[in-house]
């Protein structure tokens, strides 16, 4: 069932791997369910690193051309016109050609005369401030006298205002969940050295006895018998960590899936702050593209074992 499901998905979306997620069990200390279960893992971990490559091959593709759009959006937003002759001219322009064709915006959007504006550009310092100073007060008195006239501007920049403040929120609250699980991750690996030493001392205890009786004829038993001593050493040591560790693990899991909205939602606004900016409709992520990287993350995680 795990492999069909996974491998005849046309898309490997967050919902299948929620549910083909591998559980960690306590029969997992049993050399023969371990290397299943990291197989299975492994086999779906592979799947998702795919889906998360291809995802963002697609939206390498789709920004292309993303920094132009965006500049020739926002002078049209800023009242410049500008074409895309413009905007290629000015990446290759020279600083005298950049400063001709700002003069030749500043003009044409504040319908200025050539000798007004080159009269401008010899002003002093102080000149400069005062002239930039009254058209200042002009503009506003325009836009007192034509309320309408910025209004689709004003409301634009609102709008990416709130988007990214909620992004922000977001990206914190991940943030914290993220910060717990790892400081769960931290104290669980100081115990899970500790009980490595212990684990350690009772292999060379065992190797001590063998020691002992190696001027003795030994039989096919006592190599068992020894075998199956290193074995109980290894059981003791992973059965009293795998509870504690699939606890951990299982607490991030659920708060993953928790979070999934919230991942899918981070990739919808960054999609909308796009095109806001660049004032296009092409969505640039896939929702979900998150919640698959944290999913990932979440596998690398089932695979250290104690």
């Amino acid at each position: 069932m795990f492999f069909g499901l996974v491998l005849n998905a046309q898309n490997v979306n967050p919902d299948i791997v929620v549910n083909e997620m591998p559980v960690i069990t306590m029969n997992v200390c049993k050399k023969e369910i371990r290397e299943q279960f990291l197989k299975k893992v492994d086999k779906l971990k592979t799947e998702v690193s795919e889906e998360i490559t291809l995802r963002k091959s697609k939206t390498k593709e789709k920004v292309k051309g993303f920094d132009e759009q965006a500049s020739k959006n926002m002078m049209k937003q800023s009242g410049y016109s500008v074409s895309d002759a413009d905007i290629q001219k000015m990446k290759t322009a020279s600083k005298e050609e950049k400063k001709a064709m700002a003069m030749a915006m500043m003009q044409q959007n504040m319908n200025m005369s050539v000798d007004e504006a080159k009269k401008v550009s010899k002003m002093s310092k102080e000149g400069q401030k005062a002239w930039a100073e009254g058209m200042s007060t002009e503009m506003m008195a325009d836009a007192q006298a034509n309320p309408d006239k910025n209004k689709v501007m004003q409301k634009n920049n609102m709008g990416m205002a709130e988007m990214a403040q909620e992004q922000s929120q977001l990206a914190q609250k991940i943030q914290l969940s993220s910060q717990k699980f790892a400081e769960q991750l931290e104290e669980f690996n100081k115990l899970k050295e500790k009980t490595r030493i212990e684990y350690e001392a009772c292999l060379k205890k065992v190797d001590k006895e063998f020691e002992n009786k190696v001027n003795h004829v030994l039989g096919d038993e006592y190599y068992e018998s020894i075998k199956l001593q290193k074995e109980t050493c290894y059981q003791i040591y992973c059965g009293y960590l795998t509870p504690k560790y699939k606890s951990i693990l299982l607490e991030r899991f659920n708060t993953i899936i928790a979070l999934g909205g919230d991942f899918n939602r981070m990739d919808v606004l960054t999609n909308e702050l796009a095109n806001a900016t660049t004032g296009s409709k092409k969505d640039v992520y896939e929702p979900g593209l998150m919640y698959l990287e944290a999913l990932k993350e979440y596998m690398e995680h089932l695979e250290d074992l104690p």
